[in-house]
């Protein structure tokens, strides 16, 4: 079996992503134009890529797939791409920008506390600061599908999905 993420799905799907962002309904035409693949390998990339990242749709055509075409991408597809953040991605960000920001820093009190707010984030609370990452970036973005080890016990740990009650929320 030939892998096909990094040859063909995934560039179907920035291509997808980009399109979208300049035309509410992108053709399997405009992607192969963008990607450089033909009609046939791009139908093949969206059809596996529909449901989970993209919603997929094809017109009664007789076949011919130049005028199938992609509807919307999901939370999902945004985020494979990088047009979203994960709650890792954040929190590895966070991170990142605290140690290099303690670097710069010439006080030393503030270059410690700067140093160990990168540690907290970065490793000794990571997880479950993705946990709370995932809580406040699900209403911007959608749901998130991953798990941070150990997360997810005791008070609080409920998602806003689980808790309808939190900042007056209903389903």
């Amino acid at each position: 079996m030939r892998e096909t993420w990094v040859d063909r799905d995934l560039p179907v799907l920035d291509a997808t992503v980009s399109l979208l962002e300049e035309s509410y309904m992108v053709t399997v035409s405009d992607i192969a134009d963008r990607t450089g693949l033909d009609l046939a390998d791009v139908s093949r990339a969206l059809e596996t890529l529909d449901p989970t990242y993209l919603d997929f749709r094809k017109t009664t055509t007789g076949g011919d797939p130049r005028f199938w075409y992609v509807h919307k991408a999901t939370p999902e597809g945004r985020r494979a791409v990088g047009q979203w953040p994960t709650p890792e991605a954040l929190i590895t960000s966070l991170a990142g920008e605290l140690t290099a920001a303690a670097e710069r820093e010439t006080d030393p009190e503030r270059k410690g506390l700067l140093s160990y707010s990168a540690r907290l984030l970065g490793d000794t609370l990571r997880d479950l600061v993705i946990e709370a990452a995932a809580r406040v970036l699900t209403p911007a973005v959608g749901p998130w599908t991953g798990t941070a080890t150990g997360a997810g016990t005791g008070a609080g740990s409920t998602s806003p999905a689980e808790d309808n009650t939190s900042e007056g929320r209903t389903s």
